[in-house]
């Protein structure tokens, strides 16, 4: 079936297909034949209206908008996407940035120990606060995010310490390009809100005027 456009006219609403545009008084246009300015301007043609065409049917017109429209929604929905991806990334890397040290404390110098003592790298554990503002950062929320660097309690530890340390600094600048991609990925996903909140709205003011593009 063919859709079908109802446009007002000055002498009345004549129910035209796609391609025949609006009645004039007494009688329907041809289908080639341009149509008279719409009842609302809808600013700037769409691109996918023919080139080098200065007017399109009102059902040409609305059914343009409705194409950007859904390329406006893809693009809302890859961004979201990218913001969820990015986000999941961050919180492994800023597991690795909020890393803290358990220290172990060793004694062989029986009835003294202060004759012979050390302390080794257990393991790590996770600094929530810094997990948190990491997180923060890497979402464009806090406009800061420091280098943590631990320090051995003693020199066995110097070089569990300082791999640690290395990890810390390799994950703080990960987030630092986490950050810029997530910050980009947010600026796509208002712009294309934006752009879907202005489709709608044209849409919505041509068929507030009677614009309607259906099958019959």
């Amino acid at each position: 079936m063919k859709p079908w456009v109802i446009v007002p006219a000055a002498a009345g609403v004549a129910l035209l297909a796609v391609g025949v545009v609006a009645a004039q008084k007494g009688g329907f246009l041809k289908a080639d034949e341009a149509l008279p300015a719409p009842p609302l301007d809808p600013g700037v043609l769409p691109q996918h209206t023919r080139a080098g065409q200065t007017k399109a049917t009102y059902c040409q017109l609305i059914s343009a908008y409705r194409v950007d429209l859904a390329v406006a929604e893809s693009k809302v929905t890859e961004a979201q996407r990218r913001m969820d991806q990015i986000e999941n990334e961050a919180r492994g890397v800023c597991n690795v940035y909020a890393e803290t040290p358990e220290h172990q404390y060793h004694c062989n110098g029986f009835p003294v120990c202060s004759w012979n003592e050390w302390y080794t790298v257990s393991g790590t554990t996770t600094d929530q606060e810094a997990k948190t503002l990491c997180m923060s950062y890497a979402r464009g929320d806090a406009s800061a995010l420091p280098l943590r660097k631990h320090s051995p309690w003693a020199d066995d530890e110097n070089l569990e310490i300082a791999h640690i340390n290395d990890e810390i600094e390799t994950a703080w600048h990960q987030v630092q390009d986490l950050r810029q991609r997530y910050l980009a990925a947010k600026r796509g996903l208002k712009e294309a809100k934006a752009k879907v909140a202005d489709l709608v709205k044209k849409i919505k003011d041509l068929q507030a005027q009677g614009v309607e593009c259906g099958l019959a």
